[in-house]
């Protein structure tokens, strides 16, 4: 069964980065409310009291001010409340080390950030199809890793 999404965040302080994945919401998915938090402080403040509607899915970057994406993801899967929300990493990163270790802390998927705007929205859809048509939660680490 196919899941919809009502409401998506993004935890990145790349302004550019977040104004193309913003553009690919509003003329992709138009239903789906995202929210955007500049760093890992204010992705966990925002946490702390749920918006409304609750998060389907988490964006987050790796590197980032305040708190970075791996101390997010410690506390997400620490957290009784957040720690079922389903996280995709979303980094410049493509080493093979950072995708291992975002894999061991928990995190359901990995995604490396394109350069290009049709890349994007096509690894966003791709992303939000693999996470709408899995019956887990939590991939085999060998379909960890979501590519174009």
């Amino acid at each position: 069964m196919k899941k919809s999404y009502k409401h998506i965040l993004l935890a990145d302080d790349d302004l550019d980065d977040c104004e193309f994945f913003a553009e690919v919401f509003t003329r992709n998915f138009p239903e789906v409310k995202l929210s955007i938090s500049s760093d890992g402080g204010k992705l966990m403040s925002l946490l702390g009291s749920p918006p409304d509607p609750t998060a389907d899915l988490i964006f987050l970057d790796l590197n980032m001010p305040i708190m970075s994406g791996p101390e997010c993801l410690e506390k997400i899967r620490n957290s009784d409340t957040l720690k079922d929300n389903i996280v995709i990493i979303f980094s410049t990163s493509s080493s093979q080390s950072d995708i291992a270790k975002m894999y061991s802390l928990g995190a359901n998927y990995f995604i490396t950030k394109p350069a290009d705007f049709n890349d994007l929205k096509n690894l966003i859809s791709k992303a939000l199809a693999i996470v709408g048509e899995t019956e887990t939660s939590r991939p085999a680490f060998e379909n960890f890793y979501i590519k174009l």
